[in-house]
């Protein structure tokens, strides 16, 4: 149970996120500083601003639960995450940065023309919102029943923190607030792996294997091994696809300083991609070895196994630390939802108001315009959390699976062929959109997935069984058929473009691998701002966490504060010193 000292370190959390916009909100002078902070940002953050975003407390409710359920099996979609990010360091990380675009659908006008940007947008505003709704959903889910308290005040509260932290500061404030709250991330959750394989009933490592249920290991007691390895090959698969999608990964490399900077910050993604999986799953599977009752934990759940990982940090972490654990799995969230929050106000801003309705609108009031938007998309994602609360039936990873199939891959199709492939009319994107989406929703819709296993022989399937075909299934189709249509429009290719559109594609793609050149193009050096007003928020928030150690504990407990504090703050004096050098350097 929580104690008054856990519910003072959540109360911090939140007013020192309010906090992060407030201070970052000088560095938006215009629309490019308020949507992808100029495309000045270094590395380290971009980085693990783009890591952060990658998470969500979904890593930490819906697949703890399935970890839950099927330990080491997930371990093995995230680790097939490897060759797609591999790629992307290689080949796609600088490219995606040198489109020199301020948002996402820049990019899209460029390679498809105007009428597909005016698609995109208002396709990826919707999306948008809808997935910073079920997001902040997901987090309300976790707190509501680790603080106790009704899950509408909960959507509420939080809506309200991330909404005026990313309406003030933009996207500086959502990625120095990202690059804080992944920070706690680790270090609380690498506390709870610790204390956890630590425990006298677990034995440590040797003793966590042990013990370890055997289909936690072996899969096919879960399973056919036909319908796993089909499910495990579906994952590579996409995630291959992504390496080069425009709309996803192409969006994460926008705000770096240059080519160079985003292979840095790919390195980035790449380690935590690793690291996080172990650090966050062990922890569940502990608890399974535990056999704690989650249901007598948290009736109010609809699927117990959500609360997996919170039951375990409740069982190894002193009083004060919860509620920094409840901050950690927050932050998660948070870093997801306020980025959807600015890309979704930039898509609207630069992509609609300063086309169409403003056209002559300075970036003082593009600024002006962003800014109130984004304060409206808040409002809007917390009333979508509401609905999705009162309508949810499925258990939420496969109610993800389903929709990252119908909306996702739809819209990742056009992307991923549009670098690989030149020569499609503008009118082929959205119309792969389109085709894909009602392929996708037919199949979901009528195809049931005991018939598709029929067709291989397999029969009488278990409820695991079911729902990876479906998924199987529904995905191969839709990438299929998606692919086949855009390719087919290529046949219309000389009769339905112009030499104006071929032009402009042609130039996309010239800027696509020309590297950026800082003097011709006038960049602002923002280098040292960053080290210093990172260091400085670093240090206070580290210096105020090792406070908890005044907390009631025993000593053992309380030197987990300094760990924690200490890290953080060991990180900041770093960063404060490099920004030393660099104004000494520059005096």
């Amino acid at each position: 149970m929580l104690t008054g000292w856990d519910y003072t370190v959540i109360g911090f959390y939140l007013v020192f996120m309010l906090g992060i916009g407030f201070v970052w909100s000088k560095m938006s002078k215009n629309s490019s500083d308020f949507f992808r902070g100029g495309g000045n940002m270094l590395w380290w953050m971009a980085g693990m601003s783009s890591l952060a975003a990658g998470l969500s407390a979904y890593s930490f409710t819906a697949a703890g639960a399935f970890v839950f359920e099927t330990g080491f099996l997930l371990f093995v979609v995230y680790l097939l995450a490897l060759p797609g990010l591999v790629l992307i360091y290689f080949f796609m990380a600088a490219r995606f940065r040198q489109m020199r675009a301020v948002t996402v659908c820049d990019a899209v006008r460029r390679r498809y023309g105007r009428p597909t940007e005016q698609f995109w947008v208002w396709t990826q505003l919707p999306l948008g919102l809808f997935s910073g709704g079920m997001m902040l959903y997901i987090v309300s889910i976790f707190i509501s029943a680790a603080l106790g308290i009704d899950i509408y005040s909960c959507i509420i509260v939080l809506a309200l923190v991330v909404t005026i932290m990313a309406g003030t500061g933009g996207s500086w404030a959502v990625a120095a607030s990202d690059f804080i709250q992944m920070m706690i991330i680790v270090v609380v959750s690498i506390t709870i792996l610790i204390r956890s394989l630590s425990l006298p009933e677990i034995g440590g490592i040797s003793g966590f294997m042990e013990k370890l249920p055997s289909h936690y290991l072996n899969f096919s007691e879960l399973e056919r091994p036909e319908v796993w390895i089909m499910w495990l090959m579906v994952f590579a698969f996409m995630n291959l696809a992504k390496a080069a999608d425009l709309n996803t990964q192409g969006a994460k490399y926008l705000t770096v300083k240059d080519g160079n900077h985003a292979k840095k910050a790919t390195l980035v993604i790449i380690i935590g991609s690793v690291l996080l999986p172990v650090i966050a799953f062990t922890p569940v599977m502990v608890g399974t070895i535990l056999k704690l009752n989650l249901a007598g934990m948290f009736p109010d759940l609809k699927n117990a196994g959500e609360g997996a990982y919170l039951a375990i940090a409740q069982h190894v972490l002193p009083q004060g630390m919860i509620g920094l654990m409840v901050c950690a799995i927050f932050a998660a969230t948070m870093s997801s939802m306020d980025t959807a929050l600015n890309k979704n106000a930039g898509f609207f801003v630069k992509n609609f108001y300063a086309e169409f309705l403003r056209p002559g609108a300075s970036e003082k009031e593009q600024l002006f315009i962003g800014k109130l938007f984004t304060f409206l998309f808040g409002i809007i994602v917390m009333g979508t959390a509401m609905l999705i609360h009162s309508f949810r039936g499925a258990d939420l990873f496969s109610f993800l699976l389903k929709l990252n199939v119908l909306l996702g891959y739809p819209m990742i199709i056009p992307m991923v062929w549009g670098i690989l492939y030149r020569k499609t009319p503008g009118w082929s994107a959205w119309s792969t959109v389109i085709f894909s989406m009602t392929v996708a929703f037919c199949v979901q819709q009528y195809l049931e997935p005991a018939t598709v296993a029929n067709w291989f022989g397999i029969e009488a399937l278990n409820n695991m069984e079911g729902k990876h075909i479906g998924f199987i299934s529904s995905g191969i189709i839709t990438i299929v058929a998606g692919s086949c249509w855009y390719l087919f429009t290529g046949l219309f290719y000389k009769q339905t473009t112009n030499k104006s559109f071929r032009a402009n594609v042609d130039s996309f793609f010239k800027d696509i691998n020309t590297p950026i050149d800082h003097v011709a193009e006038h960049s602002v050096n923002q280098d040292a701002t960053q080290y210093k007003f990172m260091g400085i928020l670093c240090l206070i928030y580290g210096g105020i966490m090792m406070l908890g150690f005044v907390i009631p504990n025993i000593l053992a407990d309380r030197l987990i504060f300094i760990w924690c504090g200490g890290t953080i703050a060991l990180i900041g004096a770093i960063l404060f010193t490099v920004y030393k050098k660099k104004n000494s350097a520059n005096v």
